[in-house]
């Protein structure tokens, strides 16, 4: 069943909004927000988006950036990767991860790399299944505009 599986890139912001409702079953983003914020993330010109098919139904997707960091070099980045939860555990989440890691090679990227929130231990171990390691950790504080958003956040700054 997964060779049936065909990914491919989605090229503009027209094409990349249709993710919204499988995106939506790992996000509470409004579509509102998604769009102003996918809109945005286009706009700056290093930001591109696969999608995996099953029978004519997207039922994967993850988004990606390339860029350049003093530490690393050249790096390629997943983002919002996303499988539909009738079909997890079909490899659908791996086929997606060995697309980014190809173009990442094509690109002469020196690293791939991917964050996600320490609690989603499902997605920390899915990473790993795939060959990521835990090799830092990503911190963040939520500035004034962000509060509403990151409440966790916010409840961990005023806990310290």
């Amino acid at each position: 069943m997964a060779s049936d599986i065909e990914i491919g890139e989605l090229f503009g912001l027209g094409e990349i909004v249709a993710i919204y409702p499988l995106f939506r079953q790992v996000s509470t983003l409004d579509e509102a927000s998604f769009r102003a914020r996918l809109s945005a993330m286009c706009a700056q010109g290093n930001y591109r988006c696969i999608a995996a098919h099953l029978d004519g139904r997207m039922v994967g997707v993850s988004g990606f950036w390339t860029g350049t960091q003093l530490w690393c070099g050249r790096y390629i980045e997943a983002d919002h990767v996303a499988v539909d939860a009738d079909v997890r555990g079909m490899g659908i989440g791996a086929r997606l991860m060995a697309w980014i890691e190809a173009e990442g090679e094509r690109e002469a990227c020196a690293l791939f790399r991917i964050a996600t929130v320490l609690s989603n231990l499902g997605a920390r171990r899915f990473y790993a299944r795939n060959g990521f390691f835990d090799d830092g950790i990503l911190m963040a504080k939520a500035l004034s505009r962000g509060a509403a958003a990151f409440p966790e956040y916010v409840a961990q700054r005023d806990h310290d």
